[in-house]
């Protein structure tokens, strides 16, 4: 591993723990927008709508990082998914009120059906996908296996295998 895929990885990990941290902080200040008046609360779902992706997306992207390479071809997908997710969110607050004579997508009310068709269900069609297309490359090696081997055989209690 060359100097530069191990500055590139951790600099993978230390983004996606920023985004993790500061998912989580709008997470907590839109909760806190709804003890605020009306006038001041009008901001906290809009927050929630960026930092819950965020908090996400870095989530997936801290995991998928494995110690000395970045993430490679599994940024793209990670990367639509905090598209659609926040873009989803983000339609359902720009729609207008949703009225009992309709108009439906696909059998539900507009908000509805962003919510389930474009931040539930369409993200669970990419990263499977993803994940299944860069296992290969990007799973735990040979030498990863029997590292946890070795600590799974040096740890145990005695006697135990």
């Amino acid at each position: 591993m060359t100097d530069h895929a191990a500055y590139r990885a951790s600099r993978t990990r230390r983004r996606a723990f920023t985004a993790i941290v500061l998912g989580t902080l709008g997470i907590a200040l839109a909760y806190v927008s709804a003890f605020l008046a009306p006038p001041l609360s009008r901001w906290g779902p809009w927050v929630m709508a960026v930092a819950l992706p965020a908090c996400m997306v870095g989530t997936m992207s801290f995991g998928a990082t494995r110690r000395g390479r970045s993430l490679g071809v599994l940024a793209w997908p990670i990367g639509l998914v905090c598209v659609l997710v926040t873009g989803g969110f983000l339609l359902a607050l720009l729609l207008p009120a949703d009225l009992v004579e309709g108009p439906y997508w696909l059998g539900l009310p507009r908000r509805a059906a962003v919510i389930l068709y474009g931040v539930g269900i369409l993200p669970l069609f990419v990263l499977p996908v993803a994940y299944a297309l860069t296992f290969d490359a990007l799973t735990l090696s040979d030498d990863d296996i029997a590292r946890v081997r070795a600590a799974r055989l040096g740890d145990g209690p005695p006697g135990h295998r």
